[in-house]
């Protein structure tokens, strides 16, 4: 039976993504096939995407509330595999069947979208774009 795909911020930290997953770089490359992943959302981490703890030294702060989330698609079921691919420059795309829910336990369910990984989006844990005003570097 196939692990249910979940991505869910983590108060004042990273992003917990679990469930059949494919991490790959922005060159395409598959960079890791596991069940569960912590990815950096605030931007300092030094071994993005990875989170490495720097969220802490930084101060970054965000409750892990939706503030205006995409519609979600109920008929989704979140399962099979989950591809995240990791935007040079910019957020995570992820592709494939997931439910992503909040601090408040609001879920939608959805097949395809892009995750801040910038800590400026003023719809965490979604991007908005900021990351190409703000010239967010990162591979």
């Amino acid at each position: 039976m196939d692990k249910q795909n979940k991505i869910t911020s983590i108060p004042n930290g990273p992003l917990h993504i679990t469930g059949t997953l494919e991490l790959v770089s922005s060159e395409g490359e598959v960079l890791e096939k596991t069940e569960e992943l912590y990815l950096c959302r605030c931007g300092n981490s030094n071994s993005k995407p990875y989170c490495d703890g720097q969220h802490k030294q930084t101060g970054f702060l965000d409750d892990g509330k939706f503030v205006k989330p995409p519609a979600s698609q109920e008929e989704v079921a979140c399962v099979g595999v989950l591809e995240v691919k990791v935007q040079a420059n910019g957020p995570l795309i992820f592709r494939g069947a997931t439910c992503i829910e909040d601090t408040c336990r609001q879920r939608i369910l959805r097949k395809v979208g892009g995750l801040c990984r910038c800590q400026h989006s003023d719809n965490r844990p979604f991007c908005d774009g900021t990351h190409s005003k703000i010239g967010f570097v990162a591979k």
